[in-house]
């Protein structure tokens, strides 16, 4: 993801996201060497995270491919990992992010308490590529 041009300046922001912002997975069948797992969104995710976080898998899926002259490791081949309507509303969110990478329906169902835990960043993070053209969102992505 370093060397990929539009994602090389949000890899700060991803490395501190953590593994709390990452999509779970759902196991559909384990019999074949194919293996769909359909993403469950963390409901506190903001759209704009998202779509960066897609774009992240895609170029790691486009890492992990097979190299021309090269043989396929054995065993499971890539999961599969759709994109799905499916949400997880107990996801714990990571606290201190910027506003905007947070999704703005969750956080105005939060108690004072709980946005104060988060201690929400007072500014927005800039998910813009700078020129690139805009990232790519499925059409069944889940609303920020």
């Amino acid at each position: 993801m370093a060397d990929h041009p539009t994602l090389r300046r949000h890899l700060p922001l991803i490395n501190d996201l953590g593994t709390q912002a990452m999509s779970s997975d759902e196991s559909e069948d384990e019999v074949r060497r194919t293996i769909s797992y359909p993403r469950i969104y963390p409901a506190w995710r903001s759209q704009q995270l998202a779509t960066i976080l897609w774009q992240a898998d895609d170029v790691a899926a486009a890492n992990a491919a097979v190299s021309i002259g090269k043989r396929k490791k054995a065993g499971t081949q890539l999961r599969l990992r759709p994109h799905s309507a499916k949400v997880n509303t107990a996801a714990a969110a990571p606290p201190g992010l910027p506003r905007n990478c947070y999704n703005t329906s969750w956080l105005a169902n939060l108690l004072p308490c709980q946005v104060k835990a988060l201690r929400v960043q007072d500014t927005d993070y800039d998910f813009s590529s700078h020129g690139s053209p805009s990232l790519p969102t499925p059409s069944n992505a889940m609303q920020s």
